[in-house]
């Protein structure tokens, strides 16, 4: 039933030049009942020699047995994707053949990534469906300096979805990957704006593929706290496709915009924070979705940049002021480049307008399904203070070289929270 869902989800659509890449996707995926249950046969098929990576929470979804049949690694305790995980996983993993995830996006992004430089196999098995990655070339690992970078890495050779796992994950991951997913509205604005401002590249490929489980979760949400099989099985469907989709574009464009460097930028300086990824991009979202809205509801003047390093490093520290402000320098808008925004916006500006409302939900609609469902939404649920958490808002759009209304909110001035 949910692999025929994915087929038709991809193959009825206008993807003739992307049918050989969305076949490989597909033919990987495994949905089915009871997998975990024939978990060491399966490991079987694809090795004789493999190495397992768990954590403490997903290691009771098997038994001992399990973990005495093979080499292995259950990572203690609360981390994140980082290098010093990864340096460790391959020593550890250094005479194995293929690398088995046990887990959900921090053991993913791990495993994908020491495979890939390793140059090994891994097949995963999801244990929620708690964000967009299983399907995606790109892994997110913490560098030693505190930053979290995309790297390039590669798919697995399987991925093994037990439907009563992911069905029965804690409420806590399975919200955190509806906000994942569903700020895919944000992203679409912020692409769509730099498109029609910059003549960057866009495609709406990735959200026609996901349209019907957009539509899906949007109208049964509630669903994803009452346990209904359905709805939590059609959210980790939406998270597959939202991987799909990026792995068709060959960048994360289609999944991560303003919402996501909002969110990256207060976790670079939050090494105690208490929030799963998901939830920070849910706060975040609402940030951009009600910047967004108030942007569309003027008439924007672009001004030159007003930020110098002076800035960054009151914001960031010196640790990150030279990358950032590289990335500011490849971005920057002097007065000619802004004149020339702001003849763009003087000709087309209505019908910007009225393509990005056509796009995205509504904020107070979004604050309802998010109060609804328990998902954090507020500047408070960060336990940052307001003044804080709006600096660092408002200087996130030079962390990285992506044009979103974070950007216009600066040339603009205007406050983003």
């Amino acid at each position: 039933m949910y692999n025929s869902f994915l087929k038709r989800s991809l193959l009825c659509k206008d993807l003739n030049n992307y049918l050989d890449v969305i076949k490989n996707v597909i033919n990987i995926i495994y949905i089915d009942t009871k997998l975990i249950s024939h978990f060491c046969d399966i490991v079987k098929l694809y090795s004789s020699n493999s190495f397992i990576v768990a954590d403490t929470n997903t290691a009771n979804i098997l038994g001992r047995y399990a973990f005495d049949m093979f080499n292995h690694y259950v990572i203690p305790g609360k981390f994140c994707a980082s290098e010093m995980l990864v340096d460790l996983i391959r020593s550890k993993s250094k005479s194995s053949d293929l690398i088995v995830a046990l887990g959900s996006g921090t053991i993913n992004d791990i495993c994908k990534y020491v495979s890939y430089i390793e140059n090994k196999d891994y097949i995963l098995f999801p244990t929620a469906p708690s964000m967009n990655g299983y399907t995606s070339l790109n892994a997110s690992i913490t560098m030693r300096d505190g930053r979290k970078y995309s790297f390039n890495a590669h798919l697995p050779k399987a991925i093994y979805i037990d439907i009563d796992v992911i069905v029965n994950s804690p409420k806590r991951l399975i919200i955190s990957g509806f906000a994942d997913f569903i700020c895919r509205s944000t992203v679409r604005a912020d692409w769509l704006m730099s498109h029609f401002l910059l003549g960057s590249d866009y495609m709406e490929l990735p959200f026609i593929i996901s349209k019907e489980s957009e539509d899906a979760l949007i109208y049964y949400y509630s669903g994803l706290i009452y346990n209904d099989k359905s709805t939590i099985m059609m959210l980790m469907q939406a998270l597959i496709l939202s991987g799909i989709g990026m792995l068709i574009i060959k960048s994360s464009k289609s999944a991560s915009q303003g919402e996501h460097i909002i969110a990256s930028s207060i976790e670079l300086l939050d090494h105690n924070n208490h929030l799963l990824h998901g939830e920070m991009v849910g706060i975040a979202m609402m940030v951009m979705s009600n910047l967004q809205h108030k942007i569309l509801n003027i008439f924007p003047k672009i001004n030159p940049t007003a930020v110098n390093k002076a800035d960054i490093i009151a914001c960031f520290g010196k640790k990150y002021a030279k990358d950032f402000w590289c990335i500011l320098s490849k971005k920057m808008i002097d007065y000619k480049k802004a004149e020339m925004l702001n003849k763009i916006i003087a000709e087309k500006w209505s019908d910007i307008v009225n393509l990005i409302n056509q796009n995205i939900l509504n904020p107070g609609f979004l604050k309802k399904i998010f109060l609804d469902i328990g998902c954090p939404h507020t500047i408070q649920h960060t336990n940052w203070n307001l003044v804080n958490y709006r600096q660092v808002a408002n200087l996130a759009f030079v962390t990285r070289d992506r044009f979103t209304f974070l950007d216009i909110a600066h040339h603009i001035g205007m406050s983003v929270v």
